[in-house]
């Protein structure tokens, strides 16, 4: 049913700071603002992550995922519903930059937000800036009632197990959208940009340190499921970033699903284990409201019900 990563939603303190750091050290660009949210993109679609003002709640809202056309998005609440998960309203409209959506809280507690039609946008000026939004990496405390979810419901097909503690999953060829990571509750563990080249991951570091004189988290090295060369960094609210290049393709002359050895080397090629602060960073959940939020609500319109 889904047929590509879409974007993240982030609730942020200070909403000039974030959009800040995004443009400065990850190179993203702003493509509107609009009642107290940021959207800003690094290719043509319109957006690829949305950061919103809340001086109350630190935390990510969703996770956006790409679906065909308005009729999969139709029949898509039977399905989800099946599989456990809870629906937040029905199809509404009226999202920036999307034609219309619809969001499911899942067993663990994600909210993923299905939605159909993105707006394109002319393309932004040369500079140093990755080439998508890649993949969330999902902490949960019921790690096999996560993965029924992702598969039955949405579609998304197996790439590689590392034990009971880690899996990984794809919706089209990039080895991995989603990553679910065994924890005692559940949290964001970061989100990540997709780089042309390793000599990219690098020049975010140095614009990290140039700005703000910080240090990445961990990296750069090579994990083994995927294959991709990494390099994590938190951002401006402390959500934590993985930059990476060179991920694997799912295809049957490029990679076989495996299960991994729950060693250290599975998920560093290069060198040891994660070091603590990748370990114990966690961004919250925002309380998920139903149907379209406020802050994607023009000053001039009001809240409507798309028909499917």
């Amino acid at each position: 049913m889904v047929t590509r990563i879409g974007h993240i939603a982030l609730h942020v303190k200070d909403l000039d700071a974030a959009v800040e750091f995004q443009e400065q050290v990850i190179g993203m660009v702003e493509t509107e603002r609009l009642a107290g949210a940021s959207y800003l993109t690094c290719n043509e679609r319109h957006h690829e992550l949305i950061v919103i003002e809340d001086r109350v709640n630190r935390g990510y809202e969703h996770l956006a995922l790409e679906v065909p056309d308005s009729a999969t998005l139709g029949g898509a609440a039977k399905r989800l519903t099946a599989a456990g998960g809870t629906m937040l309203g029905g199809i509404y409209d009226g999202e920036p930059g999307i034609d219309r959506a619809l969001k499911v809280k899942s067993p663990a507690g994600h909210v993923y937000k299905l939605f159909c039609g993105m707006e394109t946008v002319d393309a932004p000026p040369p500079g140093d800036r990755p080439v998508k939004f890649e993949h969330i990496s999902c902490k949960v405390a019921n790690h096999r009632a996560e993965e029924r979810f992702l598969t039955d419901s949405l579609g998304f097909r197996f790439s590689d197990r590392m034990g009971f503690l880690a899996s990984w999953w794809h919706c089209n060829e990039d080895h991995h959208g989603i990553a679910l990571t065994l924890a005692p509750r559940s949290e964001l563990s970061h989100y990540a940009y997709q780089w042309s080249d390793f000599n990219a991951l690098a020049r975010v570091a140095d614009r990290l340190k140039a700005r703000s004189g910080r240090k990445c988290i961990w990296g750069p090295s090579r994990h083994g499921p995927g294959n991709n060369q990494f390099l994590y960094l938190h951002d401006e609210d402390g959500a934590m970033i993985e930059c990476c290049s060179e991920i694997a393709q799912m295809t049957a002359d490029h990679y076989q699903p495996k299960n991994w050895s729950m060693h250290p080397s599975t998920i560093n090629q290069w060198g040891g284990p994660p070091p603590p602060r990748f370990l114990l960073t966690g961004f919250p959940i925002i309380k998920p409201q139903p149907g379209r939020p406020a802050w994607a609500i023009p000053a001039d319109r009001t809240a409507t019900t798309a028909r499917a």
